[in-house]
């Protein structure tokens, strides 16, 4: 996998992040950065280990390659594990309504 195809998944992942962080109901200062950082990392982990997996040797096409990053499992599988952490997270944050 080439650096062009590296900085474009942190730029998305970035990209997902900031959106979850102005769209999402109850802001913890850490939405951008629990979001982004798990999209990078499972988009990654699914083009480099679901094709040469034996769990997955039944398929034979994983869709395009760029790169050698392949597209449909990187980036089904970071958007299902960014959607979880986001909705494992949510509700974690409590923001503090004591005044000074």
């Amino acid at each position: 996998m080439g650096i062009g195809i590296l900085l474009t998944i942190a730029l998305v992942s970035l990209l997902a992040g900031v959106a979850v962080q102005l769209r999402g109901a109850r802001k913890s200062p850490y939405d951008f950065l629990i979001v982004g950082l798990t999209a990078a990392f499972a988009a990654y982990f699914a083009s480099e280990t679901f094709p040469g997996s034996a769990l997955f040797d039944t398929i034979k096409n994983f869709g395009p390659s760029i790169d050698g990053f392949y597209v449909i499992p990187g980036v089904a599988f970071a958007f299902v594990i960014a959607t979880v952490a986001y909705v494992g997270t949510r509700e974690t944050y409590t923001p503090d309504t004591a005044t000074a």
